[in-house]
């Protein structure tokens, strides 16, 4: 997820879905330079990671509600936000998720990145979140940019999507 940032000096980051702050631990181990937010639809995780990070903000949000004061980043960061769908109709999760990307987009003055699990596995379980890479293609390159890349060279049975507001 961190690839996203394609610069190396300071930015701005919003870890959307940031769950226990999982990101912000990894990202305190790096050379980087981010100004960390972390938002999360849960307010027993707000909560928790306002315990264990002090002075770092917080947000509890429901983004697709109507006047919502979204922040802006210059990346926005979904960790695992996609990769469940647990029975929920594939064609309602994949509208939600296109739903709340399209939201997101124009809150990020740089980029996007997400993940989304696989369809090349051996199997697929009923309960994750398995979408065709041209699928998701399809809208990011009709709804959000033509700038992107696609990574799926990490080992897991999921990739990463990057998406870019301009070329690099």
């Amino acid at each position: 997820m961190a690839e996203v940032m394609r610069e190396r000096g300071s930015v701005d980051l919003l870890d959307f879905g940031c769950g226990a702050g999982h990101f912000l631990d990894y990202l305190r181990q790096t050379d980087r330079k981010v100004r960390y937010r972390g938002l999360d639809l849960s307010a027993r995780f707000v909560d928790l990671c306002r315990r264990k990070y002090p002075g770092v903000a917080f947000d509890c949000l429901d983004v697709m509600q109507d006047g919502a004061a979204v922040p802006e980043a210059d990346y926005i960061v979904m960790n695992g936000v996609f990769t469940e769908r647990c029975g929920i109709a594939y064609e309602t999760m994949f509208g939600a998720m296109t739903g709340l990307l399209a939201k997101m987009f124009p809150y990020a003055r740089k980029g996007m990145a997400f993940n989304l699990m696989s369809k090349h596995v051996d199997w697929e379980r009923e309960d994750l979140f398995h979408v065709p890479y041209d699928q998701i293609s399809r809208f990011v390159v009709g709804q959000l940019s033509r700038h992107h890349v696609i990574r799926a060279d990490y080992g897991l049975y999921e990739y990463t999507v990057y998406v870019y507001k301009a070329a690099a």
